[in-house]
């Protein structure tokens, strides 16, 4: 469902998702040490010195600072919303609602990167924007050797291992007839990878290009916040895919859930109910916070 966007620019993305993938019983170290990979992986991908990571540093400490206190407490909601489902089952209803909460919390933690990496991107020397754009160009050349139309299928075949690795994490071993339920509704998705390359490769020129004139941080920050948090410029096809995408999302987690063993159920909600909990954990004043839709 997410768009392969500006990796730099994505730092604090890194951190979130040593959370999904770390388990539930360590999601609380991952956090409290997002500072640290958030800093290594800025360092090592913008190539920066030691001054300018330490004059980062108090922006780093302020929004990780916000995070917490106005981005956890949505995240607490997300997983409780997801928990009724796993306990009350997925109807379209509960879907529409975890999928609108899904896009406002990753708008707002893309908000928060693109305030860490406005900063960062604004102060690069001329050296650094350079081994930039290399890196970036490497990627792309990477990136469009593995999307040329005879490999469909094989991408195909790949998105469909990932969702149901995934599924099968929350919910243990699936069955026959779900891996074929998987299979299907990935199947049914558009294959956007080649669009998505082209978009963001446009987008990544004109950061370069900003960067090269020495754009200042406030128009930096303008930039990415265009196009990473509004989409501002997204083509209508990517906009129509992404829309298509989610639409296959909630359709394969309310065939799923007609196909959950009682094990299954109660796997899939503790996982929910401990990532909830630990997210309420994390933050000086625990709450969930009020949502449009919760169902």
């Amino acid at each position: 469902m997410r768009p392969q966007l500006l990796r730099a620019s994505s730092i604090l993305i890194l951190a979130l998702s040593l959370l999904s993938t770390a388990g539930c019983s360590r999601v609380s170290i991952a956090y409290n040490s997002a500072d640290f990979f958030i800093e290594r992986y800025a360092k090592d991908y913008l190539g920066l010195d030691d001054p300018q990571i330490a004059s980062w540093q108090p922006e780093l400490e302020a929004n990780l600072a916000h995070h917490r206190r106005e981005d956890l407490p949505y995240l607490a909601r997300f997983f409780d919303t997801a928990h009724k489902g796993a306990l009350k089952g997925f109807d379209e209803k509960r879907m529409h609602c975890l999928i609108d909460q899904f896009e406002e919390l990753y708008r707002g933690h893309l908000g928060v990167a693109v305030n860490l990496a406005a900063p960062l991107l604004a102060k690069l020397t001329p050296v650094q924007i350079r081994a930039l754009d290399r890196k970036f160009r490497e990627e792309a050349a990477e990136d469009k050797a593995d999307t040329d139309p005879a490999g469909a299928a094989r991408r195909d075949r790949k998105r469909a291992e990932r969702y149901q690795e995934s599924m099968e994490w929350w919910l243990g071993t699936l069955t026959k007839e779900q891996k074929v339920i998987v299979q299907e509704q990935t199947a049914a998705m558009p294959d956007t990878a080649a669009a998505w390359i082209s978009y963001r490769s446009g987008k990544r020129e004109r950061l370069i290009r900003l960067l090269e004139k020495g754009a200042a941080e406030t128009e930096v920050h303008r930039f990415l916040e265009g196009w990473l948090v509004k989409h501002q410029d997204l083509p209508p096809g990517l906009r129509r895919a992404k829309d298509r995408i989610g639409m296959r999302i909630s359709e394969l987690f309310v065939r799923m859930d007609a196909t959950f063993s009682a094990k299954q159920r109660a796997h899939f909600a503790d996982r929910l109910a401990t990532l909830r909990d630990d997210f309420l954990k994390l933050q000086r004043r625990p709450r969930m916070a009020t949502v449009k839709c919760s169902a």
